[in-house]
């Protein structure tokens, strides 16, 4: 659920005791076995969710933007810790709201419940899909895929055609989101470079031919 969807005043009545909190790039908001005592909503920034298998290999399974919330998911289950980690990925501002008035608002609002379930089931959504899509596929299909993904989400159109993924990512972070190692990621992405489908420059890459990755803006 994004909260910035809602109302005004189902806004304010959802974050009246919310606690906002600084972050700064790579703070640590919360990790695997904490307890889910609250929900979060990215007020400014950006937050990736990461989960660490039992080998220790990251993978980044969400980004959150400004009005999502996150941590919904461990306070559902019936075993309230934390399974993932959430890492503020930007400098920016979160705001924390206690599980028993976030729950206690769903309660007094049928639309407000609403919302947060239909919130939920996209999600879900999205993560099948996404899954669906990647099954079988190499890392360099995988890699393709979700740079195309990055630019339908956060991609800024340049005069010259070319699209600019507006999120500061590190090879180690792309690498997490496909499921690969830095040093594989950072070779494929040497190979689209090479081929001119892209550029990398301080953590900023652009799709010079964005019609070349699937579901990428192209308006």
């Amino acid at each position: 659920m994004n909260v910035n969807e809602l109302g005004a005043p189902q806004r304010t009545a959802l974050l009246a005791d919310a606690k906002r909190t600084a972050v700064q790039r790579g703070d640590l908001i919360y990790t695997p076995g904490d307890p889910a005592d609250c929900v979060y909503v990215v007020d400014s920034g950006r937050v990736k969710i990461v989960r660490t298998n039992a080998g220790g290999m990251e993978s980044i399974v969400g980004i959150r933007n400004p009005g999502d919330v996150f941590g919904e998911l461990s306070w559902m289950t019936p075993v309230a810790t934390r399974t993932t980690s959430a890492i503020a990925l930007d400098a920016g501002d979160v705001c924390r709201v206690d599980a028993a008035a976030f729950e206690r608002r769903l309660r007094g609002d049928p639309l407000l419940a609403a919302a947060f379930a239909r919130g939920i089931a996209l999600r879900l959504a999205a993560i099948e899909r996404e899954l669906t899509e990647l099954a079988g596929k190499s890392v360099p299909g995988r890699l393709v895929d979700a740079l195309g993904r990055l630019a339908a989400h956060h991609g800024i159109k340049e005069p010259d055609g070319t699209l600019r993924i507006g999120l500061r990512l590190t090879h180690k972070d792309l690498a997490d989101l496909i499921g690969t190692s830095r040093e594989t990621l950072t070779k494929e992405l040497s190979v689209l470079a090479d081929v001119g489908l892209l550029r990398v420059s301080h953590r900023t890459i652009v799709l010079v031919q964005p019609r070349a990755f699937p579901f990428a803006r192209r308006d």
